[in-house]
């Protein structure tokens, strides 16, 4: 039996290996109201820039638009995936998406960018972007094998693993390098580590497609992979330019930024055995290590200045000895 045969009973799994994700998800469990903007509303007014704070605003409304319009798709795994514990890790995967839309919702909210919406669908560059993404995903729904396939490699990659990684820099720039947004970024920090559980997924039940399916990986599909790849790079680098439309800032820069796209694109492709496009050097990926020591170290940061990623409520079982 592979992927996507039916199977009826509960156990034993087949691919027990994704337990794995869905524990990762249920370990990092949060909501937003876990966190106090009051902070990061008068950072934003008092201490950003007229530049800046158009950076942050464009930042959050691309972000929240493609969690609102495009993260269907873990809900509808187990109707490819017939197996019950896929059904769990799409279930999981699915809740975690609509924590998202609520958290970046809330942010909009609490900076007063509500009625931003109905606007930002006029930008072009916005458009573009949802018409590509549309457009990887046109086959989510298929009975085609290949043409799910297809979706599921471009909605891990590209959705999970880059579209939105550029956006979630920026705004964790100012915390790293001006003290700034610090609560924010703690949303950001959080759902960065949540999209990279779901593109790891993702990358797993690609190789386990490659094993079971290999004719499905075609150089055609691999052609028309790559083609989807450099038109997802070429869109995000103009949503920079339409993010900064008011003025670059100091903290981070659209070629870094653009470096730091095409390097997790490469990463991905990879890691399903594809080649790399972009072929980004280790010196132009440089200036953007810092972002996975800020959301993926495993060092602990200070707890009161910012909430450590690896902090979880299931780290530890506590006694009645431990506390007294």
């Amino acid at each position: 039996m592979g992927l996507f045969d039916k199977r009826v009973q509960y156990k034993p799994f087949e691919y027990p290996e994704v337990l794995q994700y869905t524990s990762a998800i249920n370990k990092s469990f949060w909501v937003h109201s876990e966190v106090d903007f009051t902070a990061d509303i008068q950072d934003f007014h008092a201490h950003l820039t007229p530049a800046e704070q158009n950076a942050v605003k464009n930042s959050l409304l691309s972000i929240a638009q493609v969690e609102v319009a495009v993260k269907s798709f873990w809900g509808n795994l187990y109707h490819h995936f017939p197996k019950p514990e896929i059904n769990g890790l799409g279930s999981t995967f699915a809740e975690c998406e609509f924590r998202h839309s609520e958290a970046y919702s809330r942010l909009l909210e609490v900076l007063g960018y509500n009625n931003e919406f109905e606007n930002l669908l006029k930008v072009p560059v916005i458009q573009e972007r949802i018409n590509y993404l549309s457009a990887a995903l046109a086959n989510t729904k298929s009975t085609d094998k290949k043409e799910y396939t297809v979706s599921l490699i471009l909605f891990s990659l590209l959705i999970e693993n880059v579209s939105l990684f550029s956006q979630f820099a920026i705004i964790l720039a100012f915390t790293r390098f001006k003290g700034l947004m610090k609560n924010v970024s703690n949303i950001i920090a959080w759902t960065s580590v949540d999209e990279q559980i779901h593109a790891n997924a993702g990358i797993f039940l690609i190789n386990k497609l490659k094993e079971e399916y290999p004719e499905i990986f075609t150089p055609d599909t691999i052609s028309h992979v790559h083609d989807i790849v450099k038109q997802s790079i070429e869109t995000e680098s103009r949503m920079l330019d339409w993010i900064f439309n008011a003025g670059n800032i100091e903290i981070v820069n659209k070629q870094d930024l653009t470096n730091f796209m095409k390097r997790r694109a490469d990463d991905s492709l990879q890691q399903i055995g594809m080649p790399a496009i972009f072929n980004v050097t280790a010196k132009e990926a440089g200036a953007m290590l810092w972002f996975e020591e800020e959301v993926f170290s495993n060092s602990l940061d200070d707890f009161f200045a910012k909430r450590p990623v690896e902090y979880t409520k299931f780290d530890k079982s506590i006694s009645a000895h431990d506390l007294f």
